[in-house]
């Protein structure tokens, strides 16, 4: 569609009663605009004009439009375009929002004029929707207000102060914000924003410990939901590895569950198994042994190592000379399998032996790994164990840094960056 036949089919959306109080008249026009600039249509805000005064004070106390990527104002009177210029500067430095001002042909006419637009000149996004915006509807270049990062900063402070928002409302607000990885890149320049950060990350990553540990205590929780509640959290399998391979299938007919880059470049090969096995261990005369779904599970991770060694050489050539550096030289594997709450081995009064413990449990599993090469077992609750203490270190780490920020204000700290997967601290294997 031209620009004329795009302002034509808006003119239709808004041939409405403007002045009545419903909050879906402008609805259509809304989606249609959304559509035309690639967002939501409730990221798109249109209100009536009647008066040039009321469009710095309603667009600022909108919540739809303090939620909105773009503002598209309707102005109503052609006698106040000083007025209506001057508002619409107000607004947009009040709360950063782009706003197009469209301005009716006459009273009694259903046709909208384009007459410009204003948007921050810290704001790249919000004028590129105002650039979009100018060509689907032919409207007049926008201008940019000239404004600095510190005077902005000043400004949104105040302005949040202001409305009595709490710092939980507003992290959970930026949360959706589309230029959150920024904001945080900036908060995180600073030692305090640094902190602040590592704090909120080993918080999350606390509360997705919990959550995984209320699953394996589930005799209900299957395999696959473990899967995919592990998805994307490779950090719990410690700070030794670097990354997590796009491909689960890195040879021909083995499909890996995990397969993780250790530091040093080669492959480590975790295989996920459920936590509700009840013979996890198994009683043979006077000892316990991994059970049979033990067995099987390290016999699994056995063929894919195998599998490696035979084509790994080959494979690598093949990635190399697709400009993809794999070191797929005797990797390793872990199996991780089972919670030893749900082994439930009775004391044998005939041989005189106690019932299984979780320590007894421990040692046969450990015995286990003692001989086996390259593949390494353990329990879901050891590994969630391990991965909760190095949290905790995390946590008590960042604690201390801030008490030493405490006692030396002006001394700034050389902690490390935080990477969104990796942690410093190792939790297993």
């Amino acid at each position: 569609m031209t620009p004329e036949e795009n302002l034509a089919h808006l003119w239709q959306l808004l041939d409405t009663n403007h002045e009545a109080p419903s909050a879906h008249k402008y609805d259509a026009a809304r989606k249609f605009v959304g559509q035309l600039i690639g967002v939501a249509a409730t990221r798109v805000y249109i209100t009536y004009i009647s008066k040039a005064g009321n469009l710095s004070v309603r667009g600022s106390q909108s919540t739809g439009a303090l939620k909105s990527d773009v503002v598209i104002a309707l102005i109503k009177r052609r006698t106040e375009d000083p007025a209506t210029h001057r508002a619409a500067r107000s607004f947009v430095e009040r709360t950063g929002k782009p706003v197009l001002l469209l301005q009716r042909a006459s009273e009694e006419s259903i046709e909208w004029h384009p007459i410009g637009g204003y948007a921050l000149s810290i704001d790249p996004r919000g004028q590129t929707l105002l650039t979009k915006l100018s060509s689907i509807f032919g409207a007049p270049p926008h201008q940019a207000i000239p404004m600095s990062e510190d005077f902005a900063a000043s400004n949104a402070i105040q302005y949040l102060e202001g409305l009595g928002i709490t710092g939980s409302v507003m992290g959970s607000a930026l949360s959706e914000w589309h230029d959150l990885s920024n904001m945080l890149a900036s908060v995180m320049q600073s030692d305090i924003g640094l902190s602040a950060a590592e704090v909120a990350v080993v918080a999350r990553r606390r509360a997705i410990i919990a959550e995984l540990k209320e699953m394996i205590a589930d005799p209900s929780t299957t395999e696959r939901d473990l899967h995919r509640k592990v998805k994307g959290h490779y950090w719990i399998f410690g700070g030794r590895y670097t990354g997590v391979s796009e491909r689960n299938s890195l040879i021909p007919m083995d499909e890996y569950d995990i397969p993780l880059f250790c530091a040093d470049g080669s492959i480590h090969i975790v295989e996920l198994k459920g936590s509700h096995i009840t013979k996890l261990v198994e009683r043979q005369r006077s000892h316990l042994i991994p059970g049979k779904e033990v067995h099987k599970a390290v016999g699994q991770a056995m063929n894919y190592l195998r599998d490696l060694d035979e084509a790994g050489a080959a494979m690598e050539t093949y990635y190399r000379r697709n400009g993809i550096e794999y070191d797929l030289c005797r990797a390793r594997a872990t199996v991780v399998i089972g919670n030893p709450d749900h082994v439930d081995i009775p004391a044998d009064t005939r041989l005189n032996l106690g019932p299984a413990t979780r320590q007894t449990i421990d040692q046969a599993i450990r015995t286990y790994n003692a001989l086996i090469n390259r593949i390494e077992v353990v329990t879901w609750t050891d590994l969630l164990d391990a991965a909760d203490r190095s949290l905790k270190f995390e946590e008590e780490s960042a604690g201390s840094e801030s008490a030493d920020h405490t006692d030396l204000p002006g001394q700034r700290s050389s902690a490390p960056e935080i990477s969104q997967e990796a942690e410093g601290e190792e939790t297993i294997f």
